[in-house]
């Protein structure tokens, strides 16, 4: 089963030469599906292999690849993952340059793709059986997007 989290994160360009953008990709916030991604459980191995940053979970195409994550880790005082996006900027990829664009305005936006691991999820009281809502306790990170609207609302770039 592949989730995504969206979370309206912090950004802070931090180096407009090399388009480097330092972001919260997920922090323990309850996303606007209900969900709670418990940020102590990541696993990041195979994402370090290939830490790409796509647009909007686009899987599919090349052309969707629009940077890549350098310095992940999760920051354990505020209970958040974070990384330094660096964007493919001038490199003939207009959505790399847009998002850039947007981030260096302060709109930029990420979510999270990954894989939980159901057996150790928690159901959440009171969520609906139609609709159910998880307490995530081990998940494999596999990409990190920029989106328009993120599902957790604290998924942005760093401002300060």
């Amino acid at each position: 089963m592949l989730r995504r989290q969206l979370i309206r994160s912090e950004t802070k360009v931090i180096d407009a030469a090399r388009g480097e953008v330092r972001a919260v990709m997920s922090d323990e916030s309850t996303d606007r599906e209900g969900d709670v991604i418990r940020q102590a459980f990541w696993s990041l191995d195979n994402f370090l292999k290939h830490p790409i940053l796509l647009v909007n979970h686009d899987y599919y195409s090349i052309q969707s690849q629009i940077g890549e994550w350098t310095d992940v880790a999760f920051n354990r005082p505020k209970l958040r993952l974070e990384g330094v996006a660096r964007y493919y900027i001038g490199d003939g990829n207009a959505e790399a340059d847009w998002a850039y664009k947007l981030a260096e305005k302060g709109r930029a936006a990420y979510s999270v793709g990954f894989i939980p691991d159901m057996d150790k999820a928690k159901q959440i009281d009171g969520s609906s059986e139609w609709m159910p809502q998880f307490e995530f306790r081990g998940q494999e990170l596999l990409e990190t997007s920029q989106v328009t609207v993120p599902a957790n609302p604290n998924a942005l770039q760093l401002m300060a």
